[in-house]
């Protein structure tokens, strides 16, 4: 396996989990899985959840935060999260009394091991939603799933990465026309503190400085509201030509695991 590497275990309103490894230290960022599910998906794909080193939180909402705890009790490794997210989380959490939480600042690095986090601040309906630039071994990688709108905040943290894991959550014609959603939940994905389209997301890609870019995966796919060739298809009208490999996470089942 390489130095540097990561896989997204699952994206989805159902779950989230990225792993990811730089030199002797490996990082789970976000987890919506039970205990027993992330270690059947890392398993899977050859990944030791006793060498995690660390979990940090996105938001709290219950798709990133619901396994956590249970992962950071049972591993005996700290929960990186800010002040508002965790104060939010608490009840998803479950018992913290025992456990190792270390409250991050957006704005503010701080490592964990040999890699070095980034947290900054998203555009989400949560308390204190983050994206993460993650540099380990000289290596980028960007992560942003849960943004209504990019600002330049996200355009700068997310531009000159060797990869990133991006939000291309929805096909506005497909959320429009879906009779399971009531118009405030529409509204909702659509605001400035919901989720991205495959077009915002396209958009957004093509601002940023792609010079390094060797992996791009597309994340948090709508199951009702989505398809991967439309997520792909608008990433494709961007980096078409490049030698950018291009992936659509799935809810359930990992991605392969990439180098960076």
């Amino acid at each position: 396996m390489s130095e540097n590497c990561f896989c997204q275990l699952a994206s989805g309103s159902k779950g989230n989990a990225l792993y990811v490894k730089g030199g002797d230290t490996a990082v789970l960022f976000d987890c919506g899985l039970s205990g027993r599910e992330l270690e059947r998906r890392m398993a899977d794909r050859e990944l030791d959840p006793t060498s995690l080193s660390a979990v940090v939180v996105s938001h709290e909402h219950t798709d990133h935060v619901s396994g956590a705890g249970i992962v950071c009790r049972r591993f005996g490794i700290p929960l990186f999260i800010t002040e508002a997210t965790f104060e939010g989380s608490t009840k998803k959490l479950g018992k913290t009394k025992n456990m190792d939480v270390q409250i991050m600042v957006c704005g503010t690095r701080f490592t964990v091991g040999s890699m070095e986090i980034h947290p900054f601040s998203i555009s989400h309906d949560a308390a204190d939603a983050s994206g993460f630039r993650v540099t380990t071994g000289g290596s980028v990688l960007g992560v942003a799933t849960d943004l209504g709108i990019a600002g330049h905040l996200v355009k700068e943290h997310l531009s000159g990465c060797d990869a990133l894991v991006m939000e291309s959550n929805h096909d506005p014609d497909l959320l429009y026309a879906n009779p399971n959603y009531p118009w405030p939940l529409k509204q909702r994905v659509r605001s400035r503190v919901g989720h991205l389209s495959n077009e915002e997301a396209a958009t957004l890609l093509d601002d940023l400085d792609r010079s390094r870019l060797k992996h791009l995966v597309l994340a948090h796919l709508s199951e009702e509201n989505n398809t991967p060739d439309l997520a792909l298809e608008a990433a494709y009208s961007v980096l078409n030509g490049s030698n950018t490999s291009i992936t659509a996470a799935k809810q359930h089942l990992p991605t392969t695991v990439f180098s960076f």
